[in-house]
């Protein structure tokens, strides 16, 4: 007689005190972070005494074959890919919730409020020139208008120099949070290779791993390898060891300085942009024109591009100075091995600018192993770039860890809260502050160039009132504010006109301007009296449909006549050209038609841009006056050019102001609306992963009760089995 009845019921009872233990183990973690549910699975024991001869095998009972940590690697891999998702969604809706708050709208002390106010004054200034309070009051309001641009604008740097400033902004302290993440996992790894090594269960530390690429993959998407048995062997990111960027060799330090080297001679630029994704632009030509600044330079290069058809920006000013063109800020580019800026033959601009004629291109991504099971092999940082003029980003790079701080490579477009916050210091914020400077500068430019147009009391031409180059310096001219008899409100001089006045009213309550988008439009305004030729720089494009509107009506000698052809002499009164880079004429000018019946005070022309041209400009046609005298006539025409559709274009301030706003209010909304879905979709995943992973107390209770029914029943037997031996005793 043996005792294996015994063994069995013990091996039992062993057996439910070890599910009793994982399943009390599994309720007293049902809210531990990261924990993975874990379940027991048994085996039927192999007993030593079974006779190999006999046809009956000893039973043994059983044993616990393994504790199982519950996980799923694939629905852990969508959940961190919507984690990084979410991460990069998150940053961008509260960044772009914070934008609208810079702008302040809607507000009584908001950009809108201040221009209402300005263009206000104007109006009452054009109603009663007479008045020097009114004067003033115009003054005033044009220097409210200013320091809003100017607080506007700092605080729109203020928020970029929070993000990517060293060591502080929210870039690099990610990136530092993410470095130390990665070595903590990487020291943790190292303890689950240990271990499993040695054949012991590193259930604990596997979960902490867990909750370690859980928090990396929201901060940047790096890819996770595994191995057969979904055990994790490495991280990798796709690295491209070089971007397509062209640097030039000359620094200027003074953005607002003329370029020595760019005067009235051919000054072009021809290039051609591929983004890398399969869309290729141009070439076209960049015309620059005499005495242009470093601001000028990057400003008519990105116009030309935008004029072209491209997207986003491709010229900047680096650190140093030197312009610098790329792929990078291209709007949806790829940094490849077809991402290329190709720059035409040698000119006088690419020698003074420091550049030389040539392709250069991008690199396709190559999968560098950022961890493995040796340990962390690179860390990630950032190489800061130059937003004071155009738009020249930071880009995310690897660095090695051993000691030397290599720089390995460039990450394109990252996901996680790092290319969240990448994306905006380097689109979204810049853009929102060039936006602001170009709407700045076309309200400084239109109304300076009104002003210039009218004549004091004592004779003088008028002063303007605004200055600066963008936003952020935009001022009050301080002689007009310490004598604004300077300025004049009207075209005589006569302290009852209020002509110019009432045309700077026209910007924000007419309906006929076009204002100005700095890639498809212009508004530029001509003297009747004057012999000179006036020129736009907007950059035109060979064979582009062209629109062109003069407006007003002067008084040439007693009669009332418009820009077109008013039956005096040959030719409209304003006649067009177009030039090349040079100023030479391309093509015959062009004369504006007549208006049936009555002048009407606008007249068009519609064409097509000649092979050649780079400007267009206009002159007074001596020939057409009534007297054929060009100095004693009253009057100036304002001249809007519309390259492409006209239905692009804004009508007046009021409506450019209510685009500027509404398009970031348009922004805030999609991505408040995209960083929900985000996650939605993220919380959902997660669900489900915790479904298979986590606890459910449910299921534990009822598992206690199946365990503490195994452990009695098998309890229950021992006491059996010791009846039996006490019956089998007594006899003996």
């Amino acid at each position: 007689m043996t005792f294996s009845g015994l063994d069995i019921s013990v091996s039992g009872m062993r057996a439910a005190q070890v599910g009793l233990d994982v399943t009390g183990n599994n309720i007293a973690n049902a809210n531990t972070e990261g924990y993975s549910r874990k379940t027991v699975s048994f085996a039927e024991g192999i007993s030593s005494e079974t006779n190999p001869n006999s046809p009956v095998r000893s039973l043994s009972g059983v044993v616990v074959d393994q504790v199982s940590r519950i996980r799923n690697s694939f629905l852990d891999q969508q959940v961190r890919q919507q984690n990084s998702n979410y991460g990069r969604d998150q940053v961008v809706a509260d960044l772009t919730v914070a934008m609208n708050d810079i702008l302040g709208e809607p507000s009584d002390s908001g950009l809108s409020a201040k221009l209402n106010q300005f263009f206000q004054a104007a109006s009452d200034l054009a109603a009663n020139p007479e008045l020097g309070t009114a004067k003033t009051v115009f003054i005033n309001s044009a220097s409210a208008l200013t320091e809003v641009f100017q607080q506007t604008d700092q605080s729109i740097d203020l928020l970029k120099q929070n993000l990517d400033d060293k060591p502080t902004g929210k870039i690099p302290a990610t990136l530092a949070e993410l470095n130390q993440t990665l070595e903590t996992l990487s020291s943790v790894h190292k303890q689950v290779i240990a271990l499993d090594g040695r054949g012991i269960e590193a259930a604990e530390i596997k979960d902490q791993r867990d909750v370690l690429l859980d928090k990396i993959s929201n901060m940047l998407d790096l890819t996770i390898v595994r191995s057969n048995n979904g055990d994790l062997t490495k991280l990798t990111v796709d690295v491209n060891s070089a971007e397509a960027k062209v640097q030039g060799s000359i620094g200027f330090p003074n953005y607002d300085s003329a370029i020595t080297g760019i005067t009235g001679s051919t000054n072009d630029l021809t290039l051609t942009v591929n983004n890398g994704a399969g869309i290729s632009t141009g070439p076209f030509t960049v015309n620059f024109e005499a005495n242009s600044t470093m601001r000028d330079v990057v400003e008519k290069i990105n116009k030309t591009f935008k004029a072209a058809g491209g997207d986003g920006s491709i010229a900047s000013v680096s650190s140093s100075g030197a312009l610098v063109l790329q792929t990078s800020t291209v709007d949806n580019a790829r940094n490849t091995s077809s991402a290329a800026i190709t720059i035409g033959a040698a000119s006088t601009s690419l020698t003074t600018l420091g550049l030389s004629s040539g392709t250069t291109s991008g690199t396709d991504a190559t999968t560098i192993t950022i961890l493995d099971n040796d340990g962390l092999n690179y860390k990630f940082d950032t190489v800061n770039g130059n937003n004071d003029v155009g738009i020249n980003p930071s880009s995310l790079v690897i660095k090695t860890t051993d000691g030397l701080d290599t720089l390995s490579g460039y990450i394109d477009n990252p996901s996680g809260q790092v290319g969240g916050y990448l994306s905006m210091t380097n689109k979204d914020i810049p853009e929102m502050r060039k936006s602001l400077s170009d709407f700045a500068m076309s309200i400084k430019n239109e109304v300076n160039n009104i002003l210039e147009l009218g004549n004091t009391a004592s004779g003088n031409a008028g002063a303007t009132i605004f200055t600066g180059t963008y936003a952020g310096n935009m001022g009050i001219n301080t002689n007009v504010v310490s004598n604004p008899s300077l300025m004049a409100a009207g075209k005589t001089g006569a302290a009852s006109d209020g002509s110019i006045a009432s045309d700077i009213s026209n910007l924000f309550f007419g309906d006929d301007n076009i204002i100005s988008d700095n890639a498809r439009s212009q508004k530029v305004y001509i003297d009747s009296p004057s012999a000179s030729n006036v020129t736009s720089d907007l950059p035109l494009l060979p064979g582009e449909s062209i629109t062109i509107h003069a407006d007003g009506l002067i008084d040439d000698n007693g009669s009332v006549v418009n820009a077109g052809v008013n039956g005096f002499g040959g030719g409209s009164l304003v006649q067009i050209e177009f030039v090349d880079a040079s100023g030479s004429v391309v093509g015959s000018t062009i004369d504006f038609p007549s208006s049936a019946g009555a002048p009407e005070d606008r007249v068009s022309y519609t064409g097509t841009v000649p092979v050649g041209a780079a400007f267009v400009r206009f002159k007074m046609n001596s020939a057409t006056f009534n007297d054929n005298d060009i100095t004693n006539n009253l009057g100036h025409f304002g001249i809007s050019i519309i390259q492409g559709s006209e239905d692009d274009s804004t009508s007046n301030i009021n409506n450019k102001v209510a685009n500027v706003i509404g398009d970031f209010g348009t922004k805030g909304s999609v991505a408040i609306s995209k960083a929900q879905n985000s996650s939605d979709l993220y919380l959902s995943l997660d669900s489900r992963r915790q479904s298979i992973s986590g606890v459910s107390i449910e299921e534990e209770a009822a598992n206690l009760i199946k365990f503490q029914n195994s452990f009695s029943a098998n309890a229950r037997v021992i006491n059996i089995w010791d009846d039996v031996f006490k019956s089998i005793l007594g006899m003996i």
